[in-house]
Parts: C-alpha cells; structure tokens; sequence
C-alpha cells in the first residue's frame, strides 16, 4: 500500500494556502471598500464644487462661499488621505499575493514530488509482480521436469 512519507507537510501547506487565499481575499475587499470611499470623497468634491460655481452665477453672500470653500478644502484633505488609505491597502494586497504564491510554490514543489514517489512506488511494485511471475513461471516449469 502506498504512503507519501511528506503528506502530512503536504497537507500543512494545502491548509496555509487556503488561509493565505482567504487573507487575500479579505485584503482585496478592504482594497475595494477603500476605492469606493475615495470615488464618493471626489464625487462629493466635484458636486460641491459644481454648485458654488452655480450659485456663484448667482446671488451668493460670501459667508455661504466661505462655507463651500471650506468644506471643499475639507474634502481634499480627506481625499489626500484616503489615496494614502488606498495605496496602504493596495500594497498589503500585493504583500498577500506574494505570500500566496511563496507557498503555492513550495505546496506544488511538495505535491511533484509525491508524484515522482508515486510513480517510482508503481514502478516497483510492477519490478516485484514480474519477479514473483517469473518465480512461479520458474518453479512450474522446474516441476514439469
């Protein structure tokens, strides 16, 4: 009966690639969930930007300007960060891509080697059957003289 000696290992590494996969995948949510946030950031930028330029046109006091300004000047600040919140997140997700592949390579490196062992077990095994055939092919004809 066949044994891979390293499956136990084999099924370690099986195990911290489906982590790392999920990992991964909570990465890229949270990559996407921070995207999402600066599309809203700019789109509210540009809406408030578009509605001062048209109440500009307009009778507009200049305390209500100076609110729109204000909170437009906000809204970049806000903007500047969340890039910085996107580009953090977009490198954890390559940091996890990195990190799957590293042990996709070493579980792929491990499962080859179970094949050349399994192959090499079969080998054997049909080398042993053809010698106990030849033996009792031996011993029959040894018997007939």
């Amino acid at each position: 009966m066949y044994r891979f000696k390293l499956e136990v290992l084999l099924n370690q590494r099986r195990h911290e690639e489906e982590i790392c996969q999920k990992e991964l995948a909570s990465c890229q949510r949270i990559l996407a969930g921070e995207q999402e946030k600066l599309r809203h950031t700019k789109r509210l930028k540009r809406e408030n930007v578009l509605k001062l330029q048209s109440r500009q046109k307009k009778d507009l006091n200049v305390s209500d300007i100076l609110l729109y300004l204000n909170y437009i000047a906000r809204l970049s600040k806000k903007i500047d960060a969340q890039v910085l919140g996107v580009r953090e997140a977009a490198k954890q997700v390559n940091r996890k891509r990195s990190e799957l592949i590293g042990i996709m390579k070493k579980r792929k490196t491990l499962e080859k080697l179970k094949e050349k062992d399994w192959l090499a077990y079969q080998k054997k095994t049909l080398q042993d059957e053809r010698k106990f055939m030849d033996e009792v092919a031996t011993t029959r004809h040894a018997r007939k003289m």
